[in-house]
């Protein structure tokens, strides 16, 4: 089963936030690798993991993107829940 492993965009101004995605900023910014998507990735022949923040990955494309893909993996938090939910829908709108 294809499975995709997605870091989705972030919102506006996002700064790395060390591995995490939460509303605080910083002087730098600092993109740690999404270890906790890889790892169960590297387990699962036909997946890919997509870290979309540090690449400026959009909405749009990550949708596109997704269309090859038979399930998704989602990480997610507090800070960008509601657009990550939003997302989702749109993935799911055009692949149902």
């Amino acid at each position: 089963m294809r499975t995709l492993f997605l870091n989705p965009p972030s919102f506006e101004g996002f700064d790395g936030g060390a591995s995490s995605r939460w509303p605080a900023t910083r002087e730098i910014e600092s993109y740690w690798y999404p270890i906790w998507l890889c790892y169960p990735a590297g387990m699962l022949p036909d997946s890919k993991v997509v870290d979309a923040p540090p690449h400026k990955i959009s909405i749009e494309q990550t949708v596109a993107m997704a269309r090859d893909f038979e399930l998704l993996v989602l990480f997610t938090s507090t800070a960008g829940f509601y657009s990550d939910v939003r997302m989702a829908e749109m993935m799911k709108d055009s692949n149902p």
